[in-house]
C-alpha cells in the first residue's frame, strides 16, 4: 500500500488547505478511516501470513531424535545415548543457560545432534528386574525377555535408598537409566494356610472318593507300623482330576485336616500342624525367565523346612495342566517348557520327606506331560467327578444348615423338588444335543453340568430371595419353591456353554471325545446354525 506515513501527511497537509471547504475536508476524513482500517486488515494478514510460514517451516523440519543424558562428557559435551548408541553431544546455549541436564533426563537433538530442548520425565517404559546394587548408583538389571544383565544408571531425582535387589523398575526408553520403581505386586503363586480344619462333613457327597482317598493317604501315615512290616511306603503324588466346582482343594484339605487330628489324637501331641501350601498353576508363570522355575524350587525348599520343622506339608497344585502340561497344553503360554524337569527333579528327591504329600489338581488329565505321571511321581490316579442324586442331597445340607429358618424343618422333604427337578429328563432340563458320529443322539441334561460350586450358587440365590421378601415386611425363611426357581435360574442365566473355540476342552470334561462328535447344536437352534459351530469348532 505504499508509503503510508507518507500519505497520511498529504492527507493532514490536504485538511489545512481545504479548511474552507467543509464538504471536501468530510470526504477527506473519510478516506483516511478507510486508510487505517486498509492499514489494520493489513497486518492481520502479515501475521497469519507468518505464522503459516511457520508451521510450514516446522512440517519441513526432520523429526527431532530423543536421547537420554548419561552425563557431562569432554570439553563441555554430554554423553548421551540414542537408539543404543553413545554420542557425545553439544547443548544449545538456551538450554545450558536454563536447564541444568542431570543423568537420566529425556532431551531432543536437531539434525546436527546439538541439544535443542529438554523434555519431560517418561511415565512408561521398559520393566526390568533389580539383581545386583554397584557402587556409584550403577545397577545390574535384566530385562523380559533375556536372561543376560544390563549395567544402568538411577535418574538423579530418584530415591536410591528405596531400591533393592528383587525391585521392578522402569527403564528410559534406551533402557539405561532408572527411572522410577514399580509398587511391588503382590503374589498369589503359594497361600500358606495354618490348615482351617475341615472336617468330612464339610465335604457334600464323593463317598466313593473319600474312601480311596483315605486309603491310599490316610492310611500309611496313620499306620507306618503295619506299613513298614509289608515294606511299603507311601506314594510321593497323586492326581485329582474331573470337572471344575466339585470339591478337588476341598477334599485336600479335608484329608490334612484329618490326618492331623488323628495324628493328636494317638501320639496325644498336641503342637502339631499342618502346612497346605496351596499353588495356583497358571499364577506360577511368570513374565521373567528363571522365576517360574525358582518358584517351583521355592515350594519343595518350603514343604522341607515345615518338615524339619515336625509339621506335616501338603503341597497341592491347582491347574496343574498350565505349568506342568505337554507341549501342546505349553503351546499358548508362550514360554519354554523347563518347569517339567524341575518338578520332576523336585519329585525324584522328595524320598527324603516322608509323610510329604504332594497333590496335582486338573480339570484336564490328558495335558499332563506323562513324565510326571509315572509311577514313581504320581502313584494314584483319582477321579473326582460330578454329583449324583445322593451326593446333590448331601451337598445341600451342607449349605442349608439347621440354623437356617426354612420352610420345613425335615431336609429332606424340603429339597426333594430341587431334586426332582435337577434330574428330570425333559426338554425343559435339556441344554445341548449331540449328534454321534454312529448316528445316535446324545442329549445332555442340568445334571450333567451339576456341581458343588453351582449348587452353592443356587443356595446363595435362595437366601437372596428370603432376605428380599424378609425386607418387604414378610416372614424371613427359605421356601423349597425358592429352591427349584433358583435352580432353573441359574442354568438359564449360568454361562455353562463355552466359547466355540474351546468346545473340544469343554466335551471333554463331560467324557466324551471330540472324535466321536460329528454334531453340537443347542435344542432350538437350526441344523445350519449348528453345522457353522461345527465348522468353526471340532472338525
Amino acid at each position: 500500500m505504499g508509503d503510508q506515513p507518507h500519505i497520511i501527511e498529504l492527507i493532514d497537509q490536504l485538511l489545512s488547505e481545504t479548511a474552507e471547504s467543509p464538504t471536501l475536508q468530510g470526504k477527506i476524513f473519510d478516506l483516511r478511516d478507510a486508510l487505517f482500517q486498509a492499514q489494520q486488515v493489513s497486518q492481520r494478514y502479515i501475521l497469519e501470513i507468518k505464522n503459516l510460514e511457520e508451521t510450514v517451516a516446522k512440517l519441513k523440519s526432520p523429526a527431532h531424535r530423543i536421547g537420554t543424558v548419561l552425563g557431562i562428557g569432554g570439553g563441555g559435551l554430554y554423553r548421551l545415548v540414542v537408539g543404543g548408541t553413545e554420542y557425545q553431544a553439544a547443548v544449545s546455549p538456551e538450554i545450558f543457560e536454563k536447564e541444568n541436564l542431570q543423568p537420566g533426563d529425556q532431551v531432543a537433538l536437531n539434525e546436527g545432534f546439538v541439544v535443542i530442548a529438554k523434555l519431560p520425565k517418561p511415565e512408561q517404559g521398559p520393566i526390568a528386574r533389580i539383581t545386583t546394587r554397584l557402587a556409584d548408583g550403577q545397577w545390574l538389571v535384566t530385562g523380559q525377555t533375556s536372561n543376560s544383565e544390563t549395567l544402568v544408571l538411577n535418574h538423579s531425582d530418584l530415591e536410591v535408598e528405596s531400591l533393592k535387589e528383587g525391585d521392578e523398575v522402569i527403564l528410559d526408553p534406551n533402557q539405561r537409566v532408572i527411572l522410577a520403581r514399580l509398587p511391588k505386586r503382590k503374589s498369589g503363586v503359594v497361600v500358606e494356610d495354618d490348615l482351617v480344619q475341615i472336617d468330612w462333613s464339610k465335604v457334600g457327597g464323593q463317598v466313593h472318593v473319600i474312601e480311596e482317598v483315605r486309603k491310599v493317604i490316610e492310611y500309611p501315615i496313620l499306620h507306618k507300623g503295619i506299613l513298614e512290616t509289608m515294606d511299603y511306603q507311601l506314594p510321593k503324588g497323586f492326581l485329582f482330576y474331573g470337572p471344575p466346582g466339585c470339591g478337588k482343594t476341598l477334599i485336600g484339605r479335608a484329608i490334612l485336616s484329618d490326618i492331623i487330628r488323628q495324628l493328636k489324637e494317638k501320639e496325644s501331641n498336641l503342637d502339631l500342624e499342618g502346612r497346605f501350601i496351596h499353588v495356583k498353576g497358571p499364577e506360577i508363570l511368570n513374565m521373567w525367565l528363571g522365576e517360574s522355575e525358582r518358584k517351583v524350587r521355592e515350594i519343595f525348599k518350603k514343604a522341607r523346612e515345615y518338615k524339619e520343622k515336625g509339621q506335616v506339608p501338603f503341597i497341592f497344585i491347582d491347574e496343574a495342566e498350565s505349568i506342568l502340561g505337554t507341549r501342546q497344553a505349553m503351546r499358548g503360554n508362550n514360554i519354554s517348557n523347563t518347569l517339567v524337569p524341575m518338578f520332576c527333579a523336585e519329585m525324584d528327591g522328595i524320598q527324603s520327606l516322608r509323610e510329604t504329600v504332594v497333590i496335582l489338581a486338573t480339570n484336564r488329565p490328558d495335558l499332563i506331560d506323562p513324565a510326571i505321571l509315572r509311577p514313581g511321581r504320581i502313584d494314584r490316579k483319582i477321579k473326582v467327578g460330578r454329583p449324583n442324586r445322593g451326593d446333590c442331597n448331601a451337598i445341600l445340607k451342607v449349605y442349608l444348615k439347621p440354623s437356617l429358618p426354612r420352610e420345613h424343618e425335615n431336609l429332606d422333604q424340603m429339597v426333594q423338588p430341587f431334586l426332582d427337578a435337577l434330574f428330570k429328563k425333559s426338554s425343559q432340563q435339556e441344554v445341548i444335543i449331540l449328534t454321534l458320529r454312529t448316528g445316535k443322539l446324545k442329549k445332555l441334561y442340568w445334571k450333567d453340568f451339576i456341581s458343588g460350586a453351582i449348587i452353592e450358587g443356587i443356595v446363595k440365590r435362595t437366601k437372596e430371595k428370603a432376605i428380599e421378601r424378609a425386607i418387604d415386611g414378610k416372614e424371613l425363611k427359605i421356601l423349597s419353591k425358592d429352591l427349584t426357581e433358583c435352580l432353573a435360574t441359574e442354568f438359564k442365566d449360568g454361562n455353562l456353554l463355552p466359547a466355540e473355540s474351546n468346545l473340544e476342552d469343554w466335551l471333554q470334561l463331560l467324557d466324551l471325545d471330540s472324535r466321536d462328535v460329528v454334531r453340537v447344536r443347542r435344542p432350538n437352534e437350526s441344523d445350519q446354525a449348528a453345522n457353522e459351530t461345527l465348522n468353526r469348532s471340532i472338525i
